[in-house]
This record gives C-alpha cells, sequence and structure tokens, in this order.
C-alpha cells in the first residue's frame, strides 16, 4: 500500500486522532522512558527486540545557509539472545560532500544490566567515522561487552543542509517493537509531499501551532519566527519486517514514511514551486541541457547514420541494427541517471558514458532513422517504487518507440539489447514516456510475453543402473537474460557446476552455449549419471526417479501464511522433459500418473505426464506455468497448494523396471 498526502498549513485531511501528547516533541525524544518489560515473553520473539523509539524532526534558520534540518532520535533495545547482540551496534550514515553537509553526533550510547538484583549502567562514549565511500560515512559503535539480557538506549542527532527530503523513518525494519513515535515540526512556509509505504497501522495526529517560533541561528540578533504544522505518527506492537520469496521492492512493503518538498518561501522572497505535476516536470525535464538538449541533435545523427547501411532493411531490422551500432560506440559505465553525464557527442567519441548517455543517444539516432522515438524516466528496483512523477523519485531512462504501431521499449545498458527484454533493474512498475510538447504517458514495463526454460534428457540406462546421454536446454527472453547476468562469460564452466549439483554422481562434460537469431540461448552437454537407478537383486528390479534432474527442487512457498502479495518479475513457462532407453531385458512394472493442476484464481497450472514410446522408452515430462507476475496474497493458498504438488511431483515419481525371465 502507497499513500501520497500533501502537507500544508491550515489544511489537512480527515483522520482520527490519537492521544494528545502534552509534553513537546523535544522533550519526548529527551526524556523517552525505559520500559519494563517480561524478559521471558520477549524471549520467545526475537533475538533482541526495540522497546521504544522516538524520533524528532525540526528545524534551524540561518541568513547565511537558510534552513537546515535537524533530526534527533533516541532508541531502547532488549537483547534476548546471543545472535541479537549484534543489534546493539549502532551505524548511522551520513553525507559530506561538496552537494551536502550532513554532521552526525552520538549524544548518549548507555548500557543497563542487571547484576545480582542490582541494576548497572556502563557509558560508552568512543564513535567513531567509518568512510564507505567517497563523501559517504557511517558514524558507529560497536560494543563489544553487551550480554544477554542488557538493554540498550541510545541516542543521536544528524543535521541537514539540505532540506528537500526529510530522513525516511522505517516503522518496520529487521526487529519487533513494541512502538515507535515520530514528530516532524514543518515551519508554515515550507511544503512536503508525504510518501507512505506499507499496511501497518499507524496513528497520525496533526495539528498547527497558535504562536510562531524562532528558530534563527544569527550574529546579528534578527529574529525569524515561524508556525509550525506539527505530524506525529504512532505505531505499536510492530512485527519485524521479514522478506518474502518473490516480493515485490521491499521498500514498498515496509512500512515507511518520507517527506519531499515541492514548495518553500524564504523570508522577505517569493513561493518557489518544485515541479511535481507531471506535465510541469516533464516541462523542467525538457529544460535541462543534460536532457531536453541532448535531444536537439539532429544534425549529428544525420550525419553519424551515413556510417550504417539501412538498404533494403526491415523496419525491425533497421531498428536493431541502429540501436546495435550505439551499442557498439558507447558502453556502460555503471551510473544509472535520467541526464546525461558526458553528453552524447562525447559518449560517442570517448566510448562510455552513463544510461542517460547511452539511452538519449538511441533516441536520437532511433529518430533520425525514422523512428517515432521517445524518453521513459523511470526508478530502477534499487532505487524504490516512484508513486508519481517527480524528478526526485527517479533516477534512469530507457527507450520506447514504434514500428508500424506496435510499441517496443529497449534499455542500451543491456549488453546486445533486445527489444522488449529490459534488465531486471528496469522491472520496478511503470515508467513515464515523456515529449517535446510535454505530454506525459504512464507505461506499464511488466513483461507481457512468456518466457520460456526448457531442458530435455535424453538417457540410456544400463543393468547396473549407470546412465548416459544429453542434455539440451533452451532459454528464452527473460529467462536468457537471467542466465547471462547469473554466469556471464564463463557460463558453461559455471552453469555445469549448478546442473551437477542437482544430483549426485551427477558428470556433464562436452558443453556448448550458443546463442539464436533472436538472442535466446541453446545450452547442450553430455550427460553421465552413476547410480541413477537402484538396482534390486533380490526382487530383480531398478528404481529411478524421473525428476532427479529438475532445476527447482526448493518450493519458494513452504511457509503457510503470507504477509505480502507474490510478484514474479516475468510470466513464463517451466518444461523439463526426460526420455530413459530402458535396458534391455528390463520393462516397466509401475510408474506414475498423469496429474494435472489448474489455479484459476492466480491463472498458474502444472502438468505432469508419463507416455511409454516404442522401443522400450518411457518419457517423462512436467510443465509448470506462470502466467500473472502479480498474484494477490489472499490467493496465496492456491498457489501454495499448486507448488505443493509440484514438490511432491518431484518426490514421489518412482518408476521400477522388472527383469524379463527367460
Amino acid at each position: 500500500m502507497k499513500k501520497l498526502v500533501l502537507i500544508t498549513l491550515g489544511f489537512f485531511s480527515c483522520s482520527s486522532f490519537a492521544q494528545h501528547l502534552a509534553t513537546t516533541a523535544a522533550d519526548q525524544v529527551e526524556n523517552a522512558p525505559i520500559i519494563e518489560v517480561d524478559n521471558e515473553a520477549m524471549q520467545n520473539k526475537a533475538d533482541a527486540v526495540v522497546l521504544n523509539e522516538e524520533g524528532l524532526v525540526e528545524y534551524e534558520f540561518s541568513e547565511d545557509s537558510g534552513f537546515a534540518i535537524l533530526q534527533k532520535v533516541k532508541r531502547l533495545i532488549q537483547i534476548n539472545t546471543n545472535e541479537g547482540v549484534k543489534h546493539a551496534h549502532v551505524f548511522v550514515p551520513f553525507y559530506s560532500n561538496r552537494y551536502t553537509k550532513e554532521v552526525v553526533e552520538i549524544e548518549s550510547y548507555k548500557i543497563y544490566r542487571t547484576n545480582q538484583g542490582k541494576e548497572e549502567v556502563i557509558e560508552v562514549k568512543f564513535a567513531t567515522n567509518r568512510m564507505v565511500e567517497d563523501g559517504f560515512y557511517v558514524k558507529e559503535i560497536i560494543a563489544n561487552d553487551v550480554r544477554v539480557g542488557d538493554r540498550i538506549e541510545y541516542s543521536y542527532s544528524k543535521k541537514l543542509d539540505n532540506i528537500d527530503v526529510i530522513p525516511t523513518w522505517y516503522f518496520q525494519d529487521d526487529l519487533p517493537k513494541l512502538q515507535s513515535n515520530y514528530t516532524v515540526r514543518i515551519p508554515d512556509n515550507l511544503t512536503y509531499l508525504i510518501t507512505k509505504t506499507g499496511t501497518l497501522n499507524v496513528n497520525e495526529t496533526k495539528e498547527v501551532t497558535e504562536t510562531a517560533r524562532d528558530l534563527t541561528r544569527s550574529n546579528w540578533g534578527t529574529s525569524y519566527r515561524f508556525k509550525e504544522a506539527v505530524l506525529r505518527f504512532n505505531a505499536k506492537d510492530i512485527p519485524a519486517f521479514r522478506p518474502e520469496p518473490f516480493s515485490a521492492n521491499a521498500q514498498r512493503n515496509s512500512s515507511t514514511i518520507r517527506f519531499d518538498l515541492i514548495q518553500f518561501q524564504y523570508p522577505m522572497n517569493p513561493s518557489v514551486v518544485i515541479p511535481h505535476e507531471p506535465v510541469a516536470v516533464a516541462k523542467e525535464m525538457y529544460k535541462d541541457r543534460n536532457f531536453g538538449g541532448e535531444l536537439k541533435q539532429e544534425k549529428f545523427w544525420s550525419k553519424t547514420l551515413e556510417n550504417i547501411d539501412l538498404n533494403g532493411l526491415h523496419a525491425l531490422e533497421k531498428a536493431e541494427k541502429v540501436i546495435a551500432y550505439v551499442q557498439q560506440h558507447i558502453k556502460w559505465d555503471q551510473q544509472y541517471a535520467y541526464w546525461t553525464d558526458k553528453g552524447v557527442k562525447k559518449a560517442m567519441s570517448q566510448g562510455e558514458g552513463n544510461s542517460a548517455d547511452i539511452n538519449l543517444a538511441l533516441v536520437g539516432a532511433l529518430r533520425a532513422a525514422g523512428f517515432l522515438a521517445e524518453p521513459i524516466v523511470l526508478s530502477t528496483q534499487s532505487n524504490g517504487e516512484a508513486p508519481i512523477l517527480f524528478a526526485r523519485f527517479v533516477n534512469h531512462v530507457i527507450v520506447g518507440f514504434q514500428i508500424e504501431g506496435q510499441f517496443y521499449v529497449v534499455d542500451g545498458t543491456s549488453d546486445h539489447a533486445v527489444l522488449n527484454v529490459l534488465p531486471f533493474e528496469d522491472l520496478n512498475g511503470y515508467g513515464w514516456m515523456i515529449t517535446d510538447q510535454y505530454e506525459v504517458t504512464k507505461v506499464d514495463l511488466t513483461p507481457k510475453q512468456l518466457s520460456f526454460k526448457q531442458e530435455d534428457f535424453q538417457l540410456t540406462l544400463d543393468g547396473l543402473g549407470n546412465a548416459t546421454g544429453t542434455m539440451k536446454s533452451r532459454l528464452t527472453r527473460y529467462e536468457a537474460l537471467a542466465f547471462k547476468s547469473n554466469y556471464g562469460e564463463s557460463a558453461v564452466n559455471r552453469s555445469r557446476g549448478d546442473i551437477e549439483a542437482r544430483s549426485s554422481q551427477f558428470f556433464l562434460s562436452e558443453g556448448e552455449i550458443t546463442s539464436t537469431p533472436t538472442k535466446d540461448i541453446d545450452l547442450q552437454f553430455q550427460v553421465r549419471k552413476f547410480n541413477f537407478a537402484t538396482v534390486d537383486p533380490q526382487n530383480k528390479t531398478l528404481t529411478f526417479n524421473p525428476m532427479d534432474f529438475y532445476r527447482d527442487k526448493v518450493n519458494p512457498f513452504e511457509h503457510p501464511m503470507r504477509e505480502t502479495d507474490i510478484h514474479f518479475n516475468y510470466p513464463f513457462v517451466d518444461m523439463y522433459k526426460l526420455v530413459v532407453q530402458l535396458p534391455e531385458g528390463y520393462r516397466l512394472k509401475s510408474y506414475p500418473s498423469d496429474e494435472v493442476f489448474t489455479s484459476p484464481k492466480t491463472g498458474a497450472s502444472m502438468m505432469y505426464e508419463v507416455k511409454v514410446l516404442e522401443g522400450n522408452q518411457l518419457q517423462v515430462g512436467l510443465s509448470l506455468r506462470i502466467q500473472k507476475t502479480d498474484i494477490a496474497k489472499a490467493d496465496y493458498k492456491e498457489l501454495r497448494l499448486l507448488y505443493l504438488t509440484l514438490q511432491q511431483r518431484i518426490k514421489e515419481s518412482s518408476v521400477v523396471l522388472e527383469k524379463i525371465n527367460k
């Protein structure tokens, strides 16, 4: 669940008010009480528990530097197990570079310990700064003397000179919490867009102070007074956020609250609005020379395309050749942005650029080749979901274009890009296609076409239970992309190791990988499997499991309950087929029956089929089809039942051969 709320002074949407707190927000943080709890009960809940946490955001104003944010946090944690000791460490990230400066101070760190019926207080005063990368640091305390049963109380402050974004408050993280309170005091001349994620029940109170407060830091005695919007958020009995398999972006599912500045007014100055409506955002982007300016290079691209022979090609072939040409000249430097770093001309000449350098170059080149092409801005999975088109939410740009009425998307950051097969980072919901006329179209980037992973084993079984033969596999679209992403340049050797790990005494050789004209992947190995069948000399039988080589033997949906919706990145069909030449002198005694399982609510299905072929051969096939990419958690039990049925087939698919008496 995601909500957007516009906060301005004097106007709030209707909501139930939580109990009014008589003390000020500052007092709440400074005097957060130590809560007595039942240690035995807490032991059964988690390795560590946050008993109480308080957050406060206030503002300061300086004539020299304008507004600054001061965030104060106080937290009380109880340690229940040895594993929970790691949660006693404190890590507070901050930035310090030429663009922004944040200052962090750990003001207090105390260990409360009960020893022989008496409470001891151990204070730690030494904190260090650790550089993670250039401009990004962590203020930390590593507590080495924490024991099970201790309570850790610490507080810190963070001062930010950039007020564009108030630090995100995470009601949910990896620890359960008894309660979490967050108070934000916003001056009346600042307006923020509030984004909420998750499904946690958070109580809110909103009020406007009757009197103005002096926020000034001035050497001249000047006073700047502002009324404030005071927002209080409170949640109790908060479960830890538990990542679940096939879940959408964690930032969408965990309960958080974020504030983004959209309007401000400094004293004695006019009000300034930061574009946050689609047309206004599009207009602002096109005004930027590193975005809109880079899309006005018609002469450059017309001359550049003279180097490419496009004569006699169909429209699709022409587009693919133009895309390949740009990719040959610009390699991605692994940096995302919707604005160029070098600019398309310099990127083409230097052979490297960020994601905007590449994809805005693709837009220009495709336009020059006669295609209707436009940029699509989006937020990558690592950047989190963008609920609306807002410059601060997006961090990447790709290309949308039409061929004979058919719409295609492509991302030049992907090596040997395939039309309508975007990198996994791009599969984060929606993007926004914008034109130079500031028209905005929301584009669903969820793949619609099925991706296939098909494995065929052709084996000959001997009377000792050993098998030899071949394995052939074809991977299409996103399955091919996943293979390339997982195995890179050493694909044969690395994939062989993973395939051999499926079964003991399973060996592959003479591996070969080829790419089809549609950039799918064909994979082939010679197979040798010792003890594929179990020999029973007394009963003169051979028994084997035809699903022994099946790839996905682990059930991702073992947990009986589900807290989030199920999200598959793309629709797919998993096909597995095994053909076994039975040994001479043996015949089938028993084998599994066919089974079909369909799930109308989820659109998923499984089919298991066994065929007796001519020439004393047995064929076993299984297909799993996932048609819908998003399945509601209300339908989880039905999807889970399908996977449980699949697991039963994998484990209990014995084929028994008996020796023929002569």
